[in-house]
């Protein structure tokens, strides 16, 4: 997890934003600087009234934590539990979204996406914003020769 990397205190001052967004945040759960500087940071929030939102794999309930109060924390607000995306969904994600950046994504180019690599939904959107630079770039319709080569020199 990237937020790991950190050093916690380097969080403290981001309680003044208008809005908070931290994806993974459950990552952070057994680390105890990591959960002491959260929780102050969502106190903060709440108190100065600005906006936290936060994504993470598992419930607060189930997750193991240092300090239970940053668990009861990250009860505070609206919870919502946003289901695994089906294959057939991550296709129509994947054509939206690439239809939104002036790309029109064949159903050949679809499948072989789906077929070749992770079919998770970020990983497919991580590969879309790759093959958008290639496609710009190299001013070449997305295909999959052009797939091929820019997912190859990618992992070069």
């Amino acid at each position: 997890n990237q937020l790991l990397r950190c050093d916690a205190s380097e969080f403290e001052g981001f309680a003044n934003c208008d809005v908070l967004a931290i994806d993974n945040l459950d990552a952070i759960a057994g680390h105890p600087a990591w959960e002491a500087c959260f929780y102050q940071v969502i106190n903060r929030c709440r108190d100065g009234d600005y906006r936290f939102v936060f994504a993470m794999t598992h419930k607060p309930d189930d997750l193991v934590t240092s300090l239970d109060d940053f668990r009861s924390r990250l009860q505070w607000g609206l919870m919502l539990h946003l289901p695994i995306s089906s294959d057939i969904e991550i296709r129509e994600i994947l054509r939206r979204r690439a239809l939104l950046n002036g790309i029109d994504l064949s159903d050949e180019v679809i499948s072989y996406l789906m077929t070749h690599h992770a079919r998770n939904l970020s990983a497919q959107m991580e590969i879309l914003r790759h093959l958008d630079g290639a496609s710009l770039s190299q001013q070449r319709k997305v295909t999959i020769p052009l797939v091929k080569q820019a997912l190859q020199e990618q992992n070069r």
